[in-house]
């Protein structure tokens, strides 16, 4: 019984651990061989050494009355800067920031003064980001899935001329760019343009445990890039799928031609905001010479189910870390069973019925294993006594006894190990997945991505509320302890029961879902305990 005891404390360390090392953004990054991580604090990406060379364009630029245009469809509003075309704003009219349903849509653009989506220019003349332009129609307004282009032409003589043709679709979050650049000088132009934009985390949430940042997708393979100081850079060199910023709900990403190899550079300006800069293939121009290039363009939300049906391997961008293949069919699950339910609370105790009916002859295993040892208890108390200082021959009798009674000492706690990928994978869900994002409950349980608090119309220190989901899993995880068979050492069985403590602490700030899982699993498993309780009964 004490391998059994020591075992359980292993177990519930492992959660603990385990919830640090698989929930942090730690997850080592395979990085191409041919394109090492660097960091610099000094020297950027060649093309972004003269950021200076931008400021007179910007009083080129306001030389001109400058106009907004401004896109209207069912799911977005967003807005364009004739200074370089560029979008100034990008509100989803479908997402709110809070769980008010009168606060503001969530914002992509969020840093303005760092860069706007998308600042084009070739790398002799970065000054071409803010170049003035005219944009036609000044007002786009989308609806019943109709289809309308903003064009965006340029003012001044530039040693390059660039148009943009932005093509949008009422219902998509998806659209394209057209860039036609064209060489007006008599002489040859070779270079590259980038494509440039700056973000930072889009879901004001304190998780440690989430990425938010950078990232790209080539052959199908989802990319994060971590980069921990201001400074650090990284570039990847190839054909791409995508490149793009993304947090836990939110995505803005680029999708270039296909068939070529483009260059991807990724910079930490401060502590927050991200650069990423794509650069297209070496372009040539005769003079006179003209080239489109049309890139594809998502700023939308995180949900697999949207971005499966956009394409371009964007639903690569939904990615749970270690435990993707739990998680993947765990949201799947959430989500069929929530078009039958319409409450993702409900989802969830039904989803956790079912993982226990499928785990159910192995918790039943379980249980008789730990009836068995309690009454082997006696015996066992008794080769300790014998053979107390010889352990080698206390641990052969012992594996005797337990190969004569059919016991396995180990499968009492076989159930929980099982269960922790499932918790984490969970985790996952209900801190990444868009679709749990404001889902309530019922009653004071308004956000399953958030923590429970049922306010008491004054402020309690650290909690601010009274986690009651919380509290009511740690009753029920102490009165699951007690209907389990225990050791007749009363020091033990202490220390088991501190385990509801333990576990009560660390899920304070889970998300309410996840508590409400463990909660309806702790239920599910004492019912089964006394039925199994019961059965052994009867069988005596």
């Amino acid at each position: 019984m004490e391998r059994n005891l020591i075992l359980a404390i292993v177990l519930s360390v492992m959660v603990i651990i385990g919830f640090h090392f698989f929930m942090s953004t730690a997850e080592k990054k395979n990085t191409p061989a041919s394109a090492p991580l660097t960091k610099t604090e000094k020297k950027g990406p060649p093309g972004e050494k003269s950021k200076k060379e931008i400021i007179p364009a910007r009083e080129m630029a306001y030389q001109v009355k400058i106009r907004q245009a401004v896109v209207d469809s069912s799911l977005f509003k967003a807005k364009l800067t004739e200074a370089g075309g560029r979008f100034t704003s990008f509100a989803l009219k479908k997402y709110r920031q809070t769980i008010d349903p009168d606060s503001p849509p969530v914002e992509l653009i969020n840093a303005p003064k760092l860069g706007l989506p998308l600042e084009i220019y070739p790398t002799k003349a970065p000054a071409l980001a803010i170049a003035p332009y005219r944009a036609q129609p000044l007002n786009l307004a989308l609806k019943h899935q109709a289809k309308g282009e903003l064009t965006f032409t340029p003012l001044n003589k530039n040693p390059l001329i660039i148009k943009k043709i932005y093509s949008f679709q009422d219902g998509s979050y998806l659209f394209s760019l057209r860039v036609q650049v064209k060489n007006p000088s008599d002489k040859p132009f070779t270079d590259q343009i980038l494509f440039r934009m700056v973000s930072k985390p889009v879901s004001k949430l304190d998780r440690r445990y989430i990425f938010r940042g950078p990232a790209y997708s080539h052959q199908g393979q989802y990319e994060e890039v971590k980069l921990k100081k201001p400074g650090s850079f990284f570039e990847y060199t190839g054909e791409l799928d995508w490149i793009g910023y993304g947090d836990p709900y939110f995505l803005m990403a680029v999708v270039p031609p296909a068939g070529e190899a483009w260059r991807a550079t990724f910079r930490k300006l401060n502590r927050t905001a991200e650069e990423v800069i794509l650069w297209s293939p070496l372009l040539s121009l005769p003079p006179k010479g003209e080239k489109e290039i049309e890139l594809k363009l998502y700023f939308g939300p995180k949900s697999l189910e949207v971005l499966k049906k956009t394409g371009y391997h964007l639903a690569n961008a939904v990615h749970f870390g270690f435990f993707d293949p739990i998680a993947k069919p765990l949201l799947y699950a959430l989500q069929f069973l929530y078009r039958y339910t319409g409450n993702y609370g409900i989802a969830i105790i039904i989803l956790t019925a079912l993982i226990r009916i499928l785990f159910w002859p192995l918790n039943h295993l379980s249980h008789k294993s730990m009836h068995k040892m309690q009454e082997l208890q006696p015996i066992i108390l008794k080769l300790k006594e014998k053979y107390g200082d010889d352990k080698a021959r206390l641990n052969q009798e012992l594996m005797q006894l337990y190969k004569t009674y059919k016991v396995n000492p180990f499968m009492g706690c076989l159930p929980m190990l099982v269960q922790i990928p499932v918790f984490f994978a969970l985790y996952k869900v209900l801190l990444m997945a868009i679709e749990l994002r404001h889902a309530p409950f019922f009653g004071w349980i308004k956000d399953l991505s958030a923590p429970d608090r049922l306010y008491i119309g004054f402020d309690i220190p650290y909690l601010h509320g009274i986690p009651v989901l919380t509290i009511l899993m740690g009753v029920s995880m102490y009165y699951q302890q007690k209907l389990s068979p225990t050791s007749l050492d009363p020091t033990q069985e202490k220390m088991m029961l501190m385990m509801p403590v333990i576990f009560t602490v660390l899920f304070i700030n889970f998300p309410s879902g996840l508590v409400l899982y463990w909660l309806t699993n702790n239920v599910l498993s004492i019912a089964q305990q006394l039925m199994t309780n019961k059965m052994l009964a009867r069988s005596r």
